[in-house]
Order: C-alpha cells, then sequence, then structure tokens
C-alpha cells in the first residue's frame, strides 16, 4: 500500500531477526518474555505481540492492565504479565482477561483477591522486589517476607513468579548490579525458609542481555553471566533492534540486531527559492544561496521531534538532506539543493538505521534524549505498515 502522507514500515523479518539473536543468547531453561509496552515500543502492540509469539516468545509484558486487554481484543492468547499498577476498579477486568498481574503490597494483593472471588477464579501474580529501581516493589525486608507468604496463602491468589528489575545493567559499569543481584538472593533465600519456592523468578532486561556479548568476548571483567538469568529474560529494547543505551552500542554492535522501525514520508512540493529567503516559523533558517526546497507532510504532531529543526537530516535518493527551518505541527521542510531531479511523491526516510546516519538513537543524540522515547513517540496519525525484508 502507498501512502500519500507518511507511514512507519515495520519488518517483521527484523523482529524475527532479532529474536533468534537474543534466543541464542539466553541459557537453556530461560525463557524469553518479549515486553509490548507502550504499544510495542511505538511499533503497534498486536501485530508485534503475534510476531513474537509466532517467533519464539514465550509470553508477553505490558505496563497498564488497558494494554493486556487491547492484546486480548486483538485475539492474543499467551501470557501476559502486567509490569505496572493497576486501580482497583480494573482489577476485574485483569481476572476476566487472564492477565497476570505485578502484585508490589499487601492491599494490592487483597483488592486482587477480591476481584478473583467475584469471578470464581484464582488470579496469577507475580511478586515485585524492589532491590534498588525505587520504583513499585516490596522491600528486601524481614516485613516484606512476612506479608508475602500471607499472600501466598490467599486461596484467590497463585504466586507464580517472583522478579525484580535492574536500574544500571545498561551501563558498563556493573558494581550496583551486584548489588541488586544480592537482595534479590536474600529475599528468594528468606522466602525458601519459610517453605516458600516459588516457580518463575526473573531478574534480566535488555541491559542484561546485552552483556552476554562482552562476556563472551571479554575476559578479566566481572559481568552479569548467564546463570543469574533465572527462568525469564524480560527483553524490549533489543527485540527492536536498538541498544539500551548509548553507552551500550558498542557492546551490542557484534550482534548485529536490525532496527525494527523506519519512519518514511513522500515529498508533497519542491520549490526554487533566492537567496535570503527565510523558511518556516521565525525564519530560523534562511538560504544562503539559490535553492531547492522540498516540503514533507510529515510534523512534531506526528512524533517527528520539534528539536530536529536544529541539526535534523533525511534520506532522499540515497544522500542526507538537512532539516530547513523550524519543524511545524504537520510538515517540515528539507534543502534539496545538492540532491538532483527531487520530485513530488518520492519517498523520504526520516528514521532508518545507523549505517544511514538516521538512526533512533542518532535522532535521540539531536533531540537530548534516548532512542526509547524517539520511537515511543511516533503518533497514531503515521499509519504502521508490516512488511518483509525492509
Amino acid at each position: 500500500m502507498v501512502y500519500k502522507r507518511a507511514w512507519a514500515e515495520i519488518s517483521l523479518d527484523n523482529m524475527a531477526h532479532n529474536i533468534a539473536v537474543i534466543r541464542g543468547l539466553l541459557p537453556a531453561g530461560t525463557d524469553m518474555m518479549g515486553i509490548v509496552k507502550a504499544d510495542a515500543y511505538g511499533h503497534g502492540a498486536v501485530d508485534i505481540a503475534r510476531a513474537m509469539l509466532f517467533n519464539g516468545a514465550d509470553s508477553l509484558g505490558v505496563a497498564i492492565c488497558e494494554e493486556g486487554v487491547q492484546l486480548r481484543q486483538g485475539g492474543i492468547e499467551g501470557p501476559v504479565l502486567v509490569m505496572g499498577f493497576t486501580p482497583a476498579p480494573l482489577l476485574d477486568s485483569v481476572v476476566k482477561h487472564n492477565l497476570i498481574q505485578t502484585v508490589f503490597s499487601k492491599d494490592g494483593a487483597r483488592a486482587l483477591s477480591e476481584a478473583a472471588a467475584r469471578h470464581n477464579k484464582r488470579a496469577v501474580i507475580h511478586i515485585k522486589i524492589d532491590t534498588g529501581m525505587s520504583r513499585l516493589g516490596f522491600l528486601p525486608r524481614a516485613e516484606s517476607i512476612n506479608e508475602i507468604c500471607a499472600i501466598a496463602q490467599d486461596s484467590n491468589l497463585f504466586v507464580q513468579g517472583i522478579y525484580t528489575h535492574l536500574a544500571t545493567s545498561d551501563q558498563l559499569d556493573h558494581e550496583f548490579v551486584f548489588e541488586q543481584q544480592a537482595r534479590f538472593d536474600w529475599v528468594l533465600k528468606e522466602l525458601q525458609g519459610q517453605g516458600l519456592n516459588i516457580m518463575k523468578r526473573h531478574i534480566a532486561n535488555s541491559g542484561a542481555v546485552a552483556q552476554i556479548a562482552r562476556l563472551e568476548h571479554t575476559s578479566n571483567i566481572p559481568l552479569v553471566d548467564k546463570n543469574r538469568f533465572m527462568d525469564i529474560a524480560r527483553v524490549g529494547i533489543l527485540l527492536y533492534g536498538l541498544p539500551p543505551s548509548a553507552e551500550m552500542a558498542e557492546t551490542c554492535a557484534p550482534l548485529g540486531l536490525k532496527p525494527v522501525m523506519r519512519i518514511k514520508a513522500q515529498v508533497s512540493q519542491v520549490k526554487r527559492l533566492a537567496p535570503g529567503v527565510g523558511i518556516s516559523y521565525g525564519h530560523i533558517y534562511k538560504t544562503k544561496r539559490e535553492s531547492t526546497i522540498a516540503v514533507l507532510p510529515i510534523g512534531y504532531a506526528d512524533g517527528y521531534p520539534r528539536r530536529l529543526s536544529h541539526g535534523g537530516k533525511v534520506l532522499v535518493r540515497g544522500q542526507l538532506a538537512p532539516v530547513a527551518g523550524a519543524i511545524c505541527m504537520d510538515q517540515c521542510m528539507i534543502d534539496v539543493t545538492d540532491i538532483p531531479e527531487v520530485s513530488p511523491g518520492d519517498h523520504v526516510t526520516l528514521l532508518g538505521n545507523k549505517e544511514e546516519g538516521i538512526s533512533a538513537d542518532d535522532l535521540a543524540d539531536i533531540v537530548g534524549t534516548i532512542s526509547y522515547e524517539i520511537v515511543c513517540g511516533i503518533g497514531k496519525r503515521v499509519p504502521r505498515v508490516y512488511v518483509h525484508n525492509v
């Protein structure tokens, strides 16, 4: 399908490739949970969830109940963990749609138990431990052990899993990772001492998975080792072909991951302007010579950040062209003076890969953010087109 404005090409082949790469890194016996929160990092939750499960993911993770319900309504039947807070009025939806709820307080467990009883079901839960992220989770202390054991006695609840989230695994310095591991180990040991052995334990995120590349190519550096992955690895940004941080880009490079998303638009108009002509709001860009300017029908309302007005580039006919002037809500302009034969209808790539110089990391560096925000920010006005061999 050819769109007359702008679209996001989502490569299912690249997603399958990334899943295979990550699956090859995980130790035997470790399941892969594909994270599809935030509309699958902007890639389209239902279609990506289906592709993940088809290509080898064992389960899925979302941030909020509504995301899990969306998957169920889209026909997704695999295990789905809700990793965030669910308000009490929505707990009935969790139970009704057979979602797995993260529990991080006794009050939350009680409310879910009541919802499960209303539906004559036993709700499946994973316990969250706060080992240093300082977000949701039971703190690793004796009081928490008692509360978790009490929750496990609730006949309306089934404690299937327990997990924590690493705060610094996307950094090369791993000192704090080891502290978090030790705290999590303490919780597991204390629970086992109380006779509670939880089936699925998980600690590894994308940052921890990426560290395997260092583990296998570097010596004499203490790193997260494969034995620490336990029963599930929760993999998000890596599956979309992006490193978990700029600091980890070099570590991830040998993995050969492929970006799944490309943002494209069609040229809507091309015009020749004289020297000294201002372009867009505020005239922050003025032509220094007779120039050819192309107009693109995509702007910051579509998720193409306005900060790319300063330093942004796009790919036209195999060459990079600079953004010319302030990016508007619905449009932006590019200077194609040095690129011959640009015409209305030409396809322009605004987000591509590292080799092209317009990867999500490249854009994030200009904007002053992270690649996650770039891809998650692509708006709903930009249709997702699922393709092969991009």
